[in-house]
């Protein structure tokens, strides 16, 4: 903000003058503080008693707008400002703007900086470092483009103080730093509590079943290409999937960002809520700011229907939620970067009408309870990520008494499986299983009813994510 406003003095050959509370009224290039001008009403009465024209820059100022006399001073220096080319700017990480100033007041929004930004810095602080430490660069060309990419979703300061620690903890760069600058940044990310960068460990061989949806993932990934773009193509803009709990929705939406080779950012919608007045909307911008910055990639909203409910009881918050729903819909129907939402939903009745509008998602998907051979696949998935053959176990027996089971409800059969046998001291059978699949109640005979209706409504709403028709619950159980 600071270079900016620096800058632009500089070629309307303005002076340019800068406040802090800790320092007062300065003046670029003096170096001394004007007299007396650390508290802000003297700074503004100062800055509004000086003719020559100049541009001044106010840091945190903000914060006193609760004084009736800060803002009548800057209500007076917005009138006399307007005759000439004196311009006073405030500085600040998130600003509202109140009804009184808003009439002489223009609010401009700084991007977090793009790859060229991000690629200006990365030379200068490594050649900066370089000379007094003798820092080492060991990466080729193309890590060093990799490098700067993993920087995006930072501020300039945020990036060079990552960079700085990784060149300064073995005076040198090279491959083992990407591990650090993406663990540094997973922390600031998640500073907000909003925001979480995720590992990409899930991938859609992981994944049992859902033909229809990985079919769909395939293809609609080649959309982030520049050959799409040249033939006209726009990214996928995101799906919304609905379903039964621990079908595998949150998975598969894991497994996308893995396999379109792109970031995924998980965002906490519940987190959003502040007790502080706009603190929540600033939240929402900066979360999603934050994923613009950070574009191509993937935008993860698990049980969406928490975070911005439905009608019912919404204005028990003043309308918060509503606010807080309302620009995320604009956002992702106005969006211009590449930003795929992937929400996962498991209460229809819960979701806004809004949500499901055509042009929210793409496709709206019905993730079901597996079929036959979707259950094979469960179990063949989670037995090999415990080092086990599945060729060993009789896989259509167990696939048919899992009937009715979720994906989740499979492997914790499979895991209580595993304590049974350890506590014989004996290795895992087909027989230890089977008997924890039918000591098991799943969900879909507990909420038969509900899951039914799911199914009802879904039907000829949605694209089923399994190559096999939906069922009814009856059928499931």
């Amino acid at each position: 903000m600071r270079s900016l406003v620096a800058d632009a003095a500089v070629r309307q050959e303005l002076p340019f003058f800068e406040w802090k509370v800790t320092t007062g009224l300065i003046r670029t290039g003096t170096g001394e503080p004007l007299h007396d001008t650390e508290k802000p009403d003297k700074a503004l009465k100062a800055a509004a008693g000086m003719r020559t024209e100049a541009v001044y820059l106010f840091y945190d100022l903000h914060k006193y707008f609760e004084d009736p006399a800060i803002l009548r001073s800057l209500r007076d220096i917005g009138e006399s400002f307007s005759a000439d080319r004196r311009t006073l700017f405030l500085c600040a990480e998130s600003l509202e703007v109140p009804d009184e100033l808003k009439s002489s007041t223009a609010i401009l929004q700084l991007d977090l900086p793009d790859s060229q930004a991000l690629r200006e810095l990365t030379v200068r602080t490594l050649r900066d470092l370089g000379a007094p430490r003798r820092i080492r660069v060991d990466l080729s060309m193309p890590e060093l483009e990799q490098l700067i990419e993993s920087l995006r979703g930072l501020t300039l300061q945020e990036a060079q103080r990552v960079l700085m620690t990784a060149a300064l903890d073995d005076l040198k760069i090279d491959r083992q730093d990407f591990k650090h600058i993406l663990d540094r940044k997973k922390t600031l990310i998640a500073s907000d509590g909003v925001l979480e960068l995720c590992a990409q460990e899930t991938t859609l061989q992981q994944v049992g079943g859902l033909e229809n949806l990985k079919a769909w993932l395939k293809k609609r990934g080649a959309g982030f290409s520049p050959e799409a773009r040249r033939h006209g193509l726009e990214p996928p803009r995101g799906l919304l999937l609905l379903g039964v709990q621990g079908c595998g929705k949150s998975l598969c939406a894991k497994a996308v960002a893995s396999e379109w080779g792109l970031p995924l950012l998980r965002l906490d919608a519940s987190a959003l809520y502040d007790k502080f007045v706009g603190e929540s909307e600033r939240r929402m911008r900066g979360a999603l700011r934050t994923a613009e910055a950070m574009s191509p990639t993937v935008l993860w909203i698990d049980e969406i229907e928490k975070g911005f409910p439905g009608r019912a009881g919404a204005e028990s918050d003043g309308g918060l939620a509503r606010r807080i729903f309302g620009g995320f819909i604009s956002w992702l129907q106005e969006k211009k970067r590449p930003v795929c939402v992937v929400a996962t939903a498991n209460d229809i009745q819960a979701l806004p009408p809004e949500l499901l509008r055509k042009g929210r998602f793409d496709e709206i998907f019905f993730v079901d309870l597996p079929g036959d051979a979707a259950r094979r696949s469960i179990l063949a998935v989670h037995l090999s990520k415990r080092g086990l053959d599945p060729a060993t176990f009789d896989l259509a027996a167990l696939a048919a008494a899992a009937d009715g089971f979720s994906g989740a409800e499979i492997e914790a059969a499979i895991v209580a499986a595993l304590y049974s046998a350890f506590a014989e001291k004996a290795a895992l059978s087909s027989p230890h299983i089977l008997a924890e699949l039918q000591r098991s109640v799943p969900l879909s005979r507990t909420c038969r009813e509900s899951i039914e209706e799911l199914r009802a409504w879904a039907r000829g709403r949605t694209v089923p994510a399994a190559a096999e028709p939906l069922r009814s619950a009856t059928t499931a159980a």
